[in-house]
C-alpha cells in the first residue's frame, strides 16, 4: 500500500496521541471526520498502524534499560535466540551484523535485578560465548515504554 501526504500527516498526529478523536484530527488535517475514519482503518487493516497500550516503565517499577550484545554459537543460533525472546524482561532482540550476533533491549527493576537476571537467565542458556552491556543514562530520542513489554505486562497479571 502506498502512503499519502494525508497517511503520513495522520500517522504523525496519532503518534503524538493516540487517542485523538477522529473530529479533532479531521480539524487539525483540514479533512472531513469520515476521511480520517476510513484512511486510519485502511491502515490498521493493512497493519500499517496499530493501536496499543504502552506502559511508562518509570511508573511500574522497571527505571532500568539497557542493551546488551551477545555473541552465540551460530549452530546453535534460532535456539538461543527463542529462549533469550521468551523472558519478559527482554523487551527487544535482534539478529545484527558485526560484533555481535544478537542485540537486546532489556529491562529490569534495577541494577541488581538486571545483574541477577543475566548471571542467573542468559549466563547459564548453552551457546552464550559473550555479552556487553551498554546501560542507558538518558535517553535523547525515542521511547523505551514503546518496545514490546506485552510478556513483563503479562507477569505482572502472574504476580
Amino acid at each position: 500500500m502506498k502512503l499519502d501526504d494525508l497517511d503520513l500527516k495522520l500517522i504523525l498526529e496519532l503518534q503524538k496521541d493516540g487517542r485523538q478523536n477522529f473530529v479533532e484530527l479531521a480539524r487539525r488535517l483540514k479533512v472531513s471526520e469520515i476521511t480520517v475514519r476510513r484512511r486510519i482503518r485502511r491502515l490498521m487493516e493493512s497493519s500499517i498502524v496499530r493501536v496499543t497500550a504502552t506502559p511508562d516503565l518509570d511508573a511500574v517499577g522497571y527505571g532500568f534499560t539497557c542493551l546488551v550484545g551477545l555473541q552465540v554459537h551460530l549452530a546453535d543460533f534460532d535456539t538461543i535466540a527463542a529462549q533469550i525472546a521468551s523472558h519478559a524482561n527482554v523487551c527487544y532482540l535482534a539478529k545484527v551484523t558485526g560484533r555481535y550476533d544478537l542485540m537486546a533491549i532489556m529491562v529490569a527493576r534495577s541494577s541488581r535485578e538486571f545483574a541477577d537476571f543475566l548471571q542467573n537467565v542468559i549466563s547459564p542458556i548453552a551457546g552464550v560465548l559473550r555479552t556487553e552491556t551498554f546501560v542507558n543514562l538518558n535517553i535523547y530520542k525515542g521511547q523505551p515504554g514503546a518496545l514490546d513489554t506485552s510478556h513483563l505486562v503479562e507477569s505482572f497479571l502472574v504476580n
